[in-house]
């Protein structure tokens, strides 16, 4: 599988996933938020080091 799609992918599930963090940040689940946030954070990370080491 190409690199490329593979960030790709990451990339929409931390957009996803932020998006679906604050959701629940601003509906009152604030902690529930943050959780989502941080999982999401751990994604981008891992695209941004796929990119940064061109792997």
């Amino acid at each position: 599988m190409n690199v490329n799609v593979i960030r790709n992918w990451l990339n929409i599930i931390f957009m996803v996933g932020a998006v679906v963090g604050l959701v629940f940040y601003f509906t009152g689940h604030k902690d529930t938020g943050i959780y989502i946030i941080l999982v999401s954070m751990v994604v981008k990370f891992a695209e941004a080091s796929l990119r940064m080491f061109k792997v």
